[in-house]
């Protein structure tokens, strides 16, 4: 019965496991994607961030923003440039991962909490971002590619001779299970799957959204300056409508119980 049972079950294993080197890789961009976020608020941190900045630090402007953030009790100048600088000290630990759930917990918490303390100057994407680093806060990001690692390897299984040199391509499981990978996919595949369905208006529905992107110089970049000039209304409609297609179906390609790598890739 259990046998039968782990037989109907394993083509959804996919959904709830993942290899510990993919996580290990995970975890580098993830701790140059803090590192580099706190970084470029650097220059404005007491402008928005501290109690001489433009944002008021006053009871009354705290009450309404109820969100978490350490930095409704740390906000002088000095308290503010020592908590970016930790911020920035953990996310290379965590790079490198070095006491990977420390660091973490502490890069994770100041980042959420600079985005949490100004959200007018913040995105959609901030918040993602906030969302993967408490999800995979539950899975073993230091487990491969890690300071932490090489630590446990060079511990419990020592190189003495050439037995014990050979003995490593026998050892270790890089394969994980968590509910918590699940979440991971299931938000990716609602992120994608609302904003489509929010993609309703008429430059959408008669495929000239993406030429219209072109012609918004606030934010376009040097490389979609160039792009601009070859960007017709055939190229517009392949692109407008083949994103809403993509982002429709995102749930089944990251859901679909076979051929999941290829499918996900």
């Amino acid at each position: 019965m259990i046998q039968t049972l782990k037989t109907i079950l394993s083509p959804f294993q996919s959904w709830f496991t993942v290899d510990k080197r993919i996580l290990g890789l995970y975890r580098i961009f993830l701790g140059i994607l803090i590192f580099s976020d706190i970084f470029r608020r650097w220059d404005v941190r007491h402008i928005f961030y501290s109690s001489k900045g433009i944002v008021s630090h006053s009871a009354a402007s705290t009450s309404i923003n109820k969100s978490f953030s350490l930095l409704h009790t740390f906000n002088s100048s000095f308290e503010i440039t020592l908590f970016f600088i930790v911020g920035m000290i953990f996310s290379i630990f965590l790079i490198f991962g070095y006491k990977t759930k420390l660091s973490h917990l502490i890069a994770g918490a100041i980042l959420i909490s600079i985005h949490n303390k100004v959200t007018l100057v913040e995105n959609a994407g901030d918040f993602v971002l906030n969302c993967m680093i408490v999800w995979t806060f539950f899975l073993p990001l230091g487990s491969a590619i890690s300071l932490d690692s090489l630590k446990y390897s060079l511990k419990n299984y020592p190189d003495y001779n050439a037995t014990d040199l050979n003995r490593h391509t026998d050892v270790g499981n890089y394969s994980y299970s968590s509910i918590a990978y699940f979440a991971i996919l299931f938000q990716i595949s609602v992120i994608y799957f609302l904003t489509g369905l929010n993609k309703n208006g008429d430059d959408w529905i008669n495929g000239t959204a993406v030429y219209y992107f072109y012609q918004l110089d606030t934010f376009l970049t040097p490389i979609g300056a160039f792009i601009r000039d070859y960007v017709g209304m055939t190229f517009s409609k392949i692109a407008t409508y083949g994103t809403l297609v993509l982002e429709f179906i995102t749930p089944v390609l990251l859901f679909i119980p076979f051929y999941s790598k290829y499918f996900r890739l």
